[in-house]
């Protein structure tokens, strides 16, 4: 039992910390695309809403102590979701947040009054409620808007961590008040706000850690991923580099060859000439212009491949759809799915049977990829899950894992035309422009 035990804090100063933080993170979050007068609208309709819901569950048994707190809970993530457009996981992420907010901010400030004003709260109480509050929130907001400047959406991951560390960080300062009989437990009424507004302190700290290890994550990321661009544009140039090289060298030749044709008497003669001279020339159409640098590598890499393999590759792409996909994801999804394409059409015996389809293009808000190629008379594919790797230790689940990661879906199995067929499904996002598919082939 907690001895020289003080008044708990009152509802409404519980509501208007609530309402504070919620407000706080709708400040540091805006977005351009974010509705002001939406935004307005409804952080002035919760203030009530959210006092009145505080002082309603003051008068519930204690048994439903913490069913009106994950109630609390909700009504600051629906303020936050219609607050601000954007996704529920961002919505949740912070919900997690601005609750060990409001939790900070409640604890610290009826600690600070009871010290200084002692109770029950009085006139003087609520200015000081006011200058408190809004202190601790314009620093905490001074915090937290560098790190919420740039809209980054939280993974699934981030935002499970940081529930955790919110409903273990309010478990351990209210462990207190629901019993003195642990290791952990305050017995002193003014000991135990100091262990509350300490570990709610130590929660936001984890959480601003976390943020902080989040954001250097996701700039080294885009920092290897600028690298990686950079190296397979300079990859093109080197491969475009090639193609004029060996134009340039096979240049005279052609001329001769083109000369001999135009000279020649005999029709049969002539068209074998002819059939020569569109072999000749057929390796450098194999350059890809789709829109996405990154891509024109891969395909372009994959058409000089398939030549000399004697393998048809029938390519359609809109490369710039693709925008929103890191250069490994992309090489992840779309190089290793015609490596293994080519793989199992390289062991067909009939030249005719070795073709590959790659169809890539956006369809209803998707970009949609599929990679379609015959199957070996023994039923094998080269995206078989099988406890064992491949002759390339390739397995599907590379694929699958970087279409998660952008929300999307892989499928991949046989047809009844006797091929196998991947497709991969990635959501676009609102910022890529719809713009006409651009064709390869």
């Amino acid at each position: 039992m907690i001895q020289e035990a003080l008044p708990d804090i009152p509802r409404l100063w519980t509501a208007l910390a609530e309402w504070g933080a919620c407000l706080l993170y709708v400040l540091a979050s805006w977005r351009p695309q974010d509705s002001r007068r939406r935004g307005v609208i409804v952080m002035a309709l919760s203030l009530p809403a959210l006092c009145g819901y505080q002082v309603a569950i003051g008068h519930l048994p204690i048994s439903l102590w913490l069913v009106g707190m994950f109630g609390a809970v909700a009504a600051m993530w629906g303020v936050l979701h219609l607050a601000l457009s954007g996704s529920l996981r961002r919505s949740t992420y912070l919900v997690v947040r601005a609750f060990v907010v409001a939790e900070l901010v409640a604890s610290l400030e009826w600690q600070l009054e009871v010290f200084f004003l002692g109770s029950p709260p009085t006139a003087l109480s609520v200015v000081f409620l006011i200058v408190a509050d809004t202190a601790a929130g314009a620093l905490i907001y001074r915090l937290e808007r560098p790190r919420f400047r740039t809209e980054v959406v939280p993974t699934t991951a981030t935002v499970a961590g940081a529930a955790a560390i919110a409903a273990i960080t309010f478990a351990m300062s209210n462990l207190s008040f629901l019993s003195t009989a642990t290791p952990f437990s305050g017995r002193l009424g003014a000991e135990v706000f100091y262990i509350r507004t300490l570990i709610d302190l130590c929660g936001f700290v984890i959480l601003y850690a976390q943020r902080e290890v989040d954001l250097q994550s996701r700039a080294a990321c885009e920092l290897a991923t600028s690298e990686a661009l950079l190296h397979s544009q300079y990859a093109q140039y080197l491969t475009s580099k090639r193609a004029v090289d060996l134009v340039n060298r096979k240049y005279h030749d052609l001329r001769h060859l083109i000369a001999e044709v135009r000279a020649e008497k005999d029709p049969a003669t002539r068209l074998d000439r002819l059939e020569e001279l569109e072999q000749s020339i057929r390796p450098y159409g194999a350059f890809m212009r789709t829109g996405n640098p990154v891509l024109d590598v891969i395909l372009t890499d994959k058409e000089q491949a398939c030549l000399e393999r004697r393998i048809t590759l029938n390519a359609i792409a809109d490369g710039a759809a693709l925008g929103f996909v890191t250069t490994r994801d992309l090489v992840t999804i779309a190089g290793s799915a015609l490596d293994h394409a080519l793989e199992a059409v390289s062991r067909l015996p009939d030249a005719e049977d070795r073709w590959i389809r790659f169809d890539m293009r956006r369809r209803r808000g998707f970009v949609l990829l599929e990679v379609e190629n015959p199957v070996a008379a023994d039923g094998e594919t080269p995206l078989a899950a099988k406890p064992a790797p491949s002759v390339h230790g390739f397995r599907i689940g590379p694929i699958r894992s970087a279409a998660a990661g952008y929300g999307g879906q892989v499928t991949a199995g046989t047809t009844s035309r006797g091929t196998f067929t991947l497709r991969v499904l990635l959501p676009l996002p609102d910022s890529v422009e719809r713009r006409p598919a651009a064709a390869t082939g």
